[in-house]
């Protein structure tokens, strides 16, 4: 396993959820759901337990575990030789608005994992309004464009 960290503010990583946040329930199994579109495996945890990362296949491990609050939260790690790049492109796909999820640093978690929960509806709204509103996005091609551009002809 990767070696310990003392600093949660390494590799991105926000701090733990301040006491006045509310933390919403949140199970492996659905954060899974948001991870299928990616093309990283899904690794059960006694694939990569006890092996160093140069050993470890590529891919991530989720379970659930308990939040000092008392709610259950998904705990999810990061496996193989570029383990903190995978870490940061989940985090990534995770904390889009049109995925939901936060993820923190827990106490008494390995490097090489993350807290996720659900966000929750302040968190949502900050997301949003830091995305380009939809005018100041490049406009998309017509369907009758793309056919233009590839020479063929619309029918209707």
């Amino acid at each position: 396993m990767p070696p310990r960290e003392s600093s949660s503010s390494a590799a991105g990583r926000s701090p733990g959820t301040p006491a006045s946040t509310p933390v919403r329930a949140t199970r492996s199994h659905t954060v899974a759901r948001a991870l299928a579109g990616l093309d990283i495996d899904r690794l059960p945890a006694h694939q990569v337990r006890d092996k160093p990362a140069s050993a470890q296949p590529e891919g991530y491990a989720l379970h659930d575990t308990s939040h000092p609050s008392g709610v259950v939260v998904s705990v999810l790690g990061a496996y193989g030789p570029a383990w903190d790049v995978l870490l940061v492109r989940l985090r990534a796909h995770l904390e889009q608005p049109s995925a939901g999820y936060t993820v923190e640093d827990l106490e008494g978690l390995a490097e090489h994992e993350v807290m996720v929960r659900r966000a929750n509806a302040d968190e949502q709204q900050a997301r949003r309004a830091l995305e380009p509103s939809p005018s100041t996005r490049a406009p998309s091609a017509s369907h009758g464009e793309i056919l233009e551009a590839t020479g063929q002809e619309s029918l209707f």
